[in-house]
């Protein structure tokens, strides 16, 4: 009797390292691309991105560069990161409403790339998920429109990304770095748009004894 073996199954190829990253880097250059182009397109719109520019330039043009101010009286109805970054990057660069209108798209692109790293701690078996749900929200028609304003909206979502990767983070393993994070997301979101960061960050911090990934808080 003549024997015939069946032929062997070859394994699995692994899949190439970009392909996996594809997503991820197609998310990034979308979001950069937004950043930059959108604000050019369009004119400042009334009555939020002129009044915010108007109280950076105040600061800049005399005021204290500290305390935002405008028409010479303290504004304190915003927090004063936006403000303090735009008057950093007007020292660096030159006072221009191009540059001013930069700094708060540039933090919509922080937050695509926060979403990529989340999904990739989320689901480290499946690294292409992290980076097809950056994809998702860099294509997302209400992200893309808010991302392209000098608004304080993209800060506080870089804010909540972060303390929310800094909770999964805390899943693997004791350390000090995951909790420094989430502390300094939560400063982050203060300084960004107030005490609206705990609605975000507390109930998910309270509750982690209930979802946490590692089955103990």
């Amino acid at each position: 009797m003549i024997r015939i073996n069946a032929p062997r199954t070859m394994p699995a190829l692994p899949r190439p390292a970009l392909a996996r990253l594809a997503p991820g880097l197609a998310a990034l250059a979308l979001a950069v691309a937004w950043a930059v182009l959108l604000p050019q397109l369009r004119p400042l719109l009334p009555v939020d991105e002129t009044r915010y520019l108007t109280v950076a330039w105040e600061m800049h043009a005399g005021g204290s560069l500290i305390v935002p101010h405008l028409n010479g009286a303290i504004y304190a109805h915003k927090p004063p990161l936006l403000f303090w970054l735009i008057n950093l990057v007007w020292a660096l660069t030159g006072v221009s409403e191009t540059a001013a209108r930069l700094v708060a798209p540039a933090f919509a692109v922080i937050a695509v790339g926060l979403t990529w790293r989340l999904g990739r701690l989320l689901w480290p078996a499946q690294p292409e998920t992290g980076g097809r749900a950056a994809l998702i929200l860099a294509s997302t028609g209400a992200f893309v429109v808010f991302g392209s304003l000098t608004m304080f909206d993209t800060m506080l979502t870089v804010a909540t990304l972060a303390g929310i990767a800094a909770l999964v983070a805390m899943d693997r393993g004791p350390g000090l770095g995951p909790t420094a994070l989430f502390g300094a997301a939560l400063a982050l979101g203060v300084y960004a748009k107030g005490p609206v960061i705990l609605v975000h960050l507390a109930p998910l911090a309270l509750s982690r004894p209930v979802w946490s990934l590692s089955g103990a808080a």
